[in-house]
């Protein structure tokens, strides 16, 4: 398993995590989601994402029963809504996801969406608290931008921003012009949702593309050069940039085992090239 350090932490986690983006929303599914996860565990994906969003809480109970007897082998992140960002609301919200967790701790707490309501400055001091009582013991954001970022760290003072979390896909490269060059510099871990792109009718955005485009023939036809598919070409590009690492969903071990074959392989120059041409900045 190939692995990158968390900021300037020294502690690796994996390239590759388990996203559980719509986990705990279907009964009938929650058996599949738990053996997903401790498949993909056992295999080395033992970063795991989730958030008290996530199935209104649905996704941590899923995770809290995969880890239950297996939590210190897991790096576990979790987000607070930004509903519930103020200093009284993130105490809240932690000690809530603590309990549907299972654990008395959080690798990694992230502020989900900047919040309407309320200050960074007050988010943060909550946050810190939380790492000077030992709930949590590294601060992230997701979906913040810069000048976020900067204030985040500034009302944190000598603990670390360590992580921001934001889409990046083929499809969407925004954070590469500003935030991904800003992040290395400042040593800030990227943690890329949704490698594979949104679903265009719910965000406007494009998905993956489509069996009879020019842009998945492409994809497969590099992919047919390693032995691998057009995900995995798409997975291992995203991977081509120091800093960041990747969270797709893993469903079911089908998918994990397709996520493990994006690793140990590397794209030949004039393949990265061809895809930057067919999917410019």
């Amino acid at each position: 398993m190939q692995h990158r350090k968390l900021g300037n932490t020294g502690v690796d986690i994996p390239v590759i995590g388990q996203g559980t983006w719509k986990y705990g929303e279907d009964r009938w599914k929650e058996k599949d989601e738990v053996e997903a996860l401790r498949y993909g565990i056992r295999n080395g994906l033992n970063l795991i994402d989730t958030a008290e969003e996530y199935g209104n809480g649905g996704a941590e109970k899923i995770v809290g029963q995969a880890i239950h007897d297996i939590r210190s082998e897991v790096f576990l992140v979790t987000k607070v809504s930004a509903n519930n960002c103020s200093y009284k609301g993130v105490l809240g919200a932690a000690e809530a996801s603590l309990e549907r967790l299972k654990t008395d701790y959080i690798d990694l707490y992230l502020q989900h969406w900047p919040s309407q309501h309320y200050e960074v400055s007050e988010t943060m001091e909550a946050m810190a608290e939380l790492v000077n009582k030992g709930i949590v013991r590294y601060i992230g954001v997701s979906n913040f931008t810069i000048q976020l970022m900067q204030e985040a760290q500034y009302h944190l003072g000598s603990i670390p921003l360590v992580c921001n979390q934001l889409a990046y896909h083929l499809h969407d490269r925004r954070i590469e012009k500003d935030i991904l060059p800003f992040s290395k510099d400042n040593g800030i871990t990227i943690m890329g949702y949704s490698p594979f792109g949104f679903a265009p009718h719910k965000f406007g955005m494009r998905g993956f593309p489509q069996v009879d485009s020019l842009e998945r023939k492409m994809l497969d036809a590099i992919g047919s050069k390693y032995g691998k598919t057009a995900y995995q070409v798409a997975i291992k590009w995203i991977l081509r940039q120091e800093r960041i690492v990747t969270i797709p969903k893993a469903a079911n071990k089908k998918h994990i085992d397709d996520n493990l074959k994006a690793l140990d392989w590397e794209l030949d120059k004039e393949d990265l090239e061809q895809i930057e041409n067919y999917f410019p900045q």
